[in-house]
C-alpha cells in the first residue's frame, strides 16, 4: 500500500518535468498553464484569485505571484475594480490561442500515458482519484484526527481484507 504513494510522485514528476520541457518554448511553466487552463475552462465565469487558489488549494500568495507572471507576459488581464482578491482575472487573446494550441498537444500526452489501457478502466481510475481527491480535502485528513492508531487499524483491516 505504501508504495502506492511513490507511484502518484513518480507520475507527478514525470508528468511536471515532460510538460515543463514542453512549454519552455513557449515561455511557460507547467503551473503557470495550469492557470491558464483553468481559466480557460471557466471562461464563462468571472474567476477571482480566491477561486483560483480555492481550486489548486494553494494560498493565495502562491497564485498572486503566478498570475504577476502571466500578465507581465501578456496572457491575461486583471480588472482594475474591486480588491485584490476579487479583481475577475482574464484570459488575452494570445493566452487563448496557446492554450488551444497546447491543448491539441495535451491529447497526445494523453494518449501515450494511457497507452494499452482500455477505456473502462481509464473511467474507473479517474472514480478513484476524484474519490481519493475527496478523502484527502476532507476535515478528517486536515485535522489532527489521524491518530497513528486509527491509521494502523485501517491498515490492518485493508490488509485482512487483501488477504
Amino acid at each position: 500500500m505504501h508504495e502506492l504513494k511513490f507511484y502518484f510522485k513518480k507520475i507527478h514528476h514525470q508528468l511536471e518535468s515532460g510538460l515543463n520541457q514542453a512549454l519552455r518554448k513557449y515561455g511557460l511553466t507547467s503551473t503557470q498553464y495550469d492557470v491558464l487552463a483553468y481559466l480557460s475552462r471557466h471562461a464563462d465565469r468571472s474567476c477571482t484569485l480566491t477561486d483560483i487558489a480555492a481550486f489548486f488549494g494553494v494560498r493565495h500568495t502562491s497564485i498572486i505571484h503566478v498570475l504577476r507572471l502571466l500578465e507581465q507576459k501578456g496572457f491575461i488581464r486583471r480588472d482594475t475594480s474591486g480588491g485584490t482578491r476579487s479583481k475577475p482575472v482574464m484570459l488575452t487573446d494570445c493566452a487563448a490561442s496557446l492554450i488551444a494550441d497546447i491543448s491539441h498537444k495535451g491529447i497526445l500526452v494523453n494518449a501515450r500515458m494511457f497507452r494499452g489501457i482500455p477505456d473502462e478502466e481509464i473511467q474507473l481510475l479517474e472514480k478513484i482519484l476524484k474519490q481519493i481527491t475527496a478523502n484527502l480535502e476532507s476535515d478528517d485528513f486536515k485535522s489532527d484526527n489521524l491518530k497513528k492508531e486509527n491509521f494502523y487499524e485501517s491498515e490492518n483491516q485493508r490488509n485482512r481484507q487483501n488477504n
